[in-house]
């Protein structure tokens, strides 16, 4: 009697271990799902500081709260194309500066569009202070003429513009697959932010080294009711510092 009483309690005690166990392996599996491992694939590979961009999708932020989860840079949509003004530019833009986030805008570039109304566009709206993250040019699609070197004489252009009129280099961001493709051993002299929704950061077939890694575009962060991108930077954060407006 005494026997069978210790192996049904050791099997309960077991079962019950399993349970626990199996529990604690779902909840680590939720949080990553939920997190789109935000907090681990960047840091896993030595990349610590951790930023977000966001847009009209985004609607409203409490960049407040944003801040308290170890973000330490944002890049806001100011513009697109040479007539559009993202609706919470204004409000993002003012907000986050209440916070501790380095800002930066963005320009989303349409290449079927003169460069120069989209320079004006976007030096119109966004004003840079020191202490400011620099403009960053967003190109991701083609021409419809499929004329490359059009593309990248447009594209140097208005960077060419943005950099004299503010002062600061911009960064020109694309996913990996369109700078493999486009943009080859043309921007190697600008700091590159480049989307790649993979385990493994971003390879670029002219060897060109990135400075933010888009990794993914599914994430959730408190204070924002939609999934956000996440970024992480390639250094530290004094060398984050080193790359705003003087």
């Amino acid at each position: 009697m005494s026997q069978n009483f210790s192996k049904n309690t050791t099997l309960y005690i077991i079962l019950i271990a399993g349970a626990i166990s199996l529990a604690g392996i779902l909840y680590i599996y939720n949080v990553a799902s939920i997190k789109n491992y935000s907090y681990f694939l960047p840091k896993l590979k030595g990349y610590n500081v951790l930023g977000i961009d966001v847009s009209r999708y985004q609607d409203n932020i409490d960049w407040e709260m944003v801040a308290e989860q170890d973000i330490s840079f944002a890049f806001i949509k100011a513009t697109e194309g040479n007539y559009k003004i993202d609706p919470f530019y204004k409000k993002n833009w003012r907000n986050i500066k209440k916070t501790s986030i380095l800002r930066g805008a963005y320009h989303f570039y349409r290449p079927e569009m003169d460069w120069k109304t989209q320079y004006k566009l976007y030096v119109n709206t966004v004003t840079l202070e020191r202490g400011d993250l620099p403009p960053v040019l967003d190109i991701e699609h083609i021409r419809k003429d499929k004329d490359r070197e059009l593309l990248i004489k447009n594209i140097k252009k208005w960077l060419e513009a943005v950099e004299k009129y503010y002062g600061v280099k911009p960064i020109v961001y694309s996913y990996q697959s369109y700078y493999n493709d486009h943009l080859l051993d043309e921007f190697r002299g600008y700091n590159l932010w480049i989307a790649s929704y993979r385990l493994t950061a971003p390879t670029l077939d002219d060897e060109g080294h990135w400075e933010f890694w888009q990794y993914t575009d599914k994430a959730h962060l408190e204070g924002i009711e939609h999934k956000v991108d996440l970024n992480c930077f390639f250094g530290n954060k004094e060398q984050l510092k080193k790359l705003v407006k003087k």
